[in-house]
């Protein structure tokens, strides 16, 4: 009778049986290894990504910071030529109203009458002057009052002046005079 040893072959299936329970423990193992390194690899690149994101979001605000600090200069500096163009124009504008000023208390002064002072801030006029008698200053106050230049003429004083006198002893009176100045700068429409 033939014998047949079983055990080699036992042996051989109980090997490749560990072997089938290790590759079947391994594979799931392996899967998972494979799947957490897909999801690191995904967030590490997702990470990445985001940094860049961040790195150019602060290169474009630190580059809009830029803008806005140019944009800056040029309203203070638009504002500033603003203001230059609108001294220039209020110049230009009133460059003829002191001639004119000048031109009209002229006019109206009455031949007993002589200015000694003038002097204006602003729109207020201050006059002081020198004249025979109350009549005249009287008349200048209401004739300047009529023109277009000046109003409300108010007098401050007057007084009499007694070391000061002209020829046939006529006392002066000294007077100080106050006024609007009403002139827009404009010329005046020329008369026909």
């Amino acid at each position: 009778m033939i014998k047949i040893n079983l055990l080699p072959y036992r042996a051989a299936r109980k090997k490749e049986i560990i072997t089938r329970q290790i590759v079947i423990g391994a594979l799931p193992l392996l899967v998972t290894c494979l799947i957490i390194g897909f999801f690191w690899w995904s967030i590490n690149a997702s990470n990445t990504k985001a940094q860049n994101d961040i790195a150019d979001l602060k290169e474009k605000i630190r580059q809009s910071a830029l803008k806005m600090k140019d944009i800056e200069n040029f309203k203070a500096q638009k504002e500033l030529l603003e203001k230059k163009l609108d001294i220039i124009a209020s110049l230009q504008k009133n460059k003829s109203g002191p001639v004119r000023l000048l031109d009209a208390l002229s006019t109206c002064l009455p031949g007993n009458l002589w200015l000694i002072k003038l002097e204006q801030k602003g729109t207020d006029l201050m006059l002081d002057g020198r004249s025979m008698d109350n009549l005249s200053i009287s008349r200048y106050m209401v004739s300047i009052e009529n023109s277009d230049l000046l109003n409300t003429v108010e007098l401050g004083e007057i007084k009499t002046d007694t070391k000061a006198s002209i020829a046939g002893g006529v006392v002066l009176k000294v007077f100080k005079m106050k006024s609007k100045v009403a002139y827009s700068g404009d010329a005046p429409a020329p008369s026909s």
